[in-house]
């Protein structure tokens, strides 16, 4: 092997091991105790907190390795992690409806049923019974139902992230709701990253598209993203939304924190004073 093939290779051994001092190696403390934490350090480019000891041998990885990259996995799928990725279902199953919806509006028309502004779902179960030329109805019978199976999943898609987000965020979900807690969860990636964030990048989750054209082309921020959904935001003249999404996302900011120390936090002042500054401004 060449010097140069050893150098590469006492390279990395350095990273994972400590670093090498004459014919000794210098190796984290309590290695096979504390390897999350230090793998994790590794992983992340982080100073590792432990010292090194002096070992004749270099420590067998391969079982902390393989231990580590399932302690990784379920990281992934902790409750906050399944959360999201639940939720990453929600717009697609609505692309899968609308996309129905766009095909099979016509045949409605026929019999005098038309789409209005309207959840898709309640459309469906309209389409049930039309009076249609040929086998249409059984046909229209079989899309309906198959659509409005789509519908069913993603209720209690719905509802059961809403039962489990009030147990991984209380304080935000009391704050302001269930489906922008939700939301704020999916964009951000994880409850810890949103418990590290300022409030003015809370305020613009979910507007990652116009801060993008705001960056790149220099059109006006974004006033809010999806603390715009919160009741009484849409009233709101255009010039007032910004402040007052301000305010709401430094409460969130609050409760998120709260959330991801696991302390319960009273929330009926902070809504009353966002009530007030919501009727205030209008």
């Amino acid at each position: 092997m060449s010097g140069e093939e050893n150098s590469g290779i006492r390279r990395n051994e350095d990273r994972w091991y400590g670093s090498r001092k004459g014919n000794q190696y210098l190796v984290f403390e309590n290695l096979e105790e504390n390897y999350q934490e230090i793998f994790d350090s590794l992983r992340e480019g982080k100073e590792v907190a432990f010292s090194k000891v002096e070992s004749r041998k270099i420590p067998e990885l391969r079982d902390l390795i393989i231990n580590y990259g399932k302690y990784r996995i379920k990281q992934e799928f902790a409750d906050d992690q399944y959360i999201r990725k639940l939720y990453a279902l929600i717009p697609d199953l609505n692309k899968s409806l609308n996309l129905i919806l766009e095909k099979v509006a016509g045949f409605g028309i026929i019999t005098g049923l038309t789409y209005g502004n309207e959840d898709p779902c309640n459309f469906f179960r309209r389409l049930r019974g039309l009076d249609l030329p040929g086998g249409l109805p059984v046909v229209m019978e079989e899309i309906a139902t198959s659509a409005d199976s789509i519908c069913s999943l993603k209720s209690g898609i719905i509802s059961f992230l809403s039962e489990r987000a009030r147990e991984v965020m209380p304080n935000t979900c009391d704050l302001v709701g269930d489906e922008i807690a939700i939301e704020l969860l999916y964009h951000a990636g994880s409850l810890r990253n949103l418990a590290l964030m300022p409030a003015s990048a809370i305020q613009v989750l979910g507007a990652e598209k116009a801060l993008f054209k705001h960056i790149l082309y220099g059109s006006p921020p974004p006033k809010h993203g999806s603390l715009f959904k919160v009741k009484g935001m849409s009233s709101l003249k255009t010039s007032q939304r910004g402040r007052v999404a301000r305010f709401i996302a430094g409460k969130t900011a609050i409760a998120l924190r709260a959330d991801y120390a696991g302390h319960r936090l009273d929330q009926e002042n902070t809504k009353e004073k966002i009530l007030e500054l919501l009727k205030r401004k209008k």
